[in-house]
């Protein structure tokens, strides 16, 4: 829409500082895309109002091209987006439940219904290790979804997995063993700055304070 922009900018984690990378653009200016990746390629699909376009960054050039075998199968907005080293899941979104994963040897998506959501869902929040992803919240959500890799599989989890409020428009971030949940939307115009943590080993969630905004 009016206003949308295509720019990159890179962070360099040794010394925490970020620069423009006008060559990484995106092909496509667009809001509330979703993203993921492995250690050599990023890959941003989505957007508004309804963008099916996958774009892939290339590290080692800080070059990005459209790779149209890999757009989604289904355009939407407001999709989140995780994976591991060989494979990222594409879920949620335009009130969706609808997953697609992305095969990133060969840059080709399907359409994986086994993976969906288990509730329609958009601007959720993804994060997960070598395994399995988690997407926690959404629209007038608090509860956690959990994609296995190896069996393209999605369930609902436990209440002690779920987030300490209901929000959308959150952020989510983490390693191999914890994820945060942080910030969000949990009505109208009532940003929040809250930060949960979800503990892989035992799947559940808690407020961490000191982690705050």
């Amino acid at each position: 829409g009016p206003g949308d922009v295509s720019t990159v900018d890179k962070t360099t984690f040794t010394s925490d500082t970020t620069t423009r990378v006008p060559g990484a653009n995106l092909t496509l200016a667009r809001d509330y895309l979703a993203a993921t990746g492995n250690q050599t390629h990023g890959y941003f699909s989505g957007g508004s109002p309804a963008e099916s376009r996958m774009d892939k960054v290339n590290y080692s050039t800080d070059t990005t091209s459209a790779v149209p075998g890999a757009n989604l199968t289904l355009g939407r907005r407001g999709a989140a987006a995780v994976g591991n080293n060989t494979q990222g899941y594409f879920s949620g979104g335009n009130y969706y439940s609808r997953t697609d994963k992305i095969t990133y040897s060969t840059d080709t998506t399907a359409y994986t219904p086994s993976a969906n959501l288990t509730r329609n869902n958009y601007e959720i929040g993804a994060v997960g290790n070598t395994t399995h992803g988690y997407f926690g919240g959404g629209d007038d959500e608090s509860t956690t979804d959990r994609v296995t890799y190896t069996s393209d599989t999605t369930e609902l989890l436990p209440a002690t997995a779920n987030l300490s409020s209901n929000r959308d428009s959150l952020a989510a971030t983490g390693n191999s063993t914890d994820g945060y949940f942080t910030g969000g939307l949990p009505g109208p115009f009532s940003y929040v700055t809250i930060v949960d943590k979800i503990t892989y080993s035992s799947e559940t969630t808690a407020r961490v304070p000191t982690a705050n905004l």
